[in-house]
């Protein structure tokens, strides 16, 4: 199993290569979508915004919620087109997709970068990646969590002192697994050991900026499936708002990548050349 002197956690080899942006002191709401088990891909992604920025769209997405006559938001809820969801009524897709635009355009407008990490789960349980799942982990949201937390560190260029702290949404199975799983990134990178500095847990209820992250998290997975796997939704347009390059008042940027077979095997030819087996 893994120690502090074999795999180092080098950071993946990602598809995007944009260009760095500084920011002083940012934190990344985070969350998971699909359980290994029961869907083809499995995500973390992660919302990174200064906490001046955060503040700001708190407000806002406040403002949607008493809107619509909302407690709190809930992706799977709120994309059940069939029924009601605060005063969004039952409908179509379509429908459903006009209601539900505000929190996306709200995402886009007001944070910064958005770190997308879906991995294909047929693929990752290949016998020819069983090194992968050793080093890492049987269950690929665990991997899915190290590159999402890779391509936050990956997509700034910033002075070391500067931190990041991630907030998770507070899931009974894996909160504990996820804070030790980071401890045994930080043994074995520094970078992760002194720029990721603190992680925490909060109930999604009582924040807008993990609501958002569940909301972001389950998108790109169910855009990953369509796009990658041949898996339908009716979401696109929501999905697209996300990627759409500059055509208002965003400013999101979008990191990381969904990891298939040959990105899978990339990786895990990287780490053997740099650790060995």
């Amino acid at each position: 199993m893994f120690t502090a002197q074999e795999w180092g956690f080098p950071l993946p080899p990602f598809q995007d290569d944009d260009e760095a942006r500084v920011m002083a002191h940012f934190y990344g709401y985070c969350d998971e979508s699909g359980k290994f088990k029961d869907h083809a891909v499995v995500a973390f992604n992660g919302l990174v915004n200064n906490f001046k920025m955060w503040t700001a769209f708190g407000e806002e997405w406040m403002r949607l919620l008493r809107h619509y006559q909302l407690t709190d938001f809930h992706a799977v809820k709120a994309l059940r087109f069939s029924q009601s969801y605060g005063t969004m009524k039952p409908g179509t897709a379509e429908d459903r997709a006009k209601d539900v635009m505000p929190f996306v355009r709200t995402i886009v407008e007001a944070v910064e970068f958005g770190a997308i990490a879906a991995v294909d789960v047929k693929a990752y349980m290949l016998p020819s990646l069983q090194l992968l799942r050793e080093k890492i982990s049987p269950d690929p949201h665990y991997f899915a969590f190290y590159v999402a937390v890779s391509a936050i560190l990956k997509h700034w260029t910033v002075p070391p002192n500067y931190l990041v702290g991630l907030i998770l949404d507070d899931d009974e199975e894996k909160a504990i697994p996820c804070y030790k799983f980071l401890r045994r990134m930080k043994l074995a990178n520094e970078e992760v050991r002194k720029r990721v500095t603190s992680i925490c847990f909060s109930d999604d209820k009582s924040s807008p900026a993990v609501q958002a992250a569940d909301l972001f998290s389950y998108l790109a997975r169910m855009d990953a499936q369509r796009i990658f796997l041949g898996i339908p939704h009716p979401y696109t347009i929501l999905c697209d708002a996300f990627q759409a390059p500059g055509i208002g008042n965003e400013i999101l940027e979008i990191g990381g990548g969904i990891f298939l077979e040959e990105n899978l095997k990339d990786y895990m030819e990287e780490a053997r050349k740099r650790y060995g087996d």
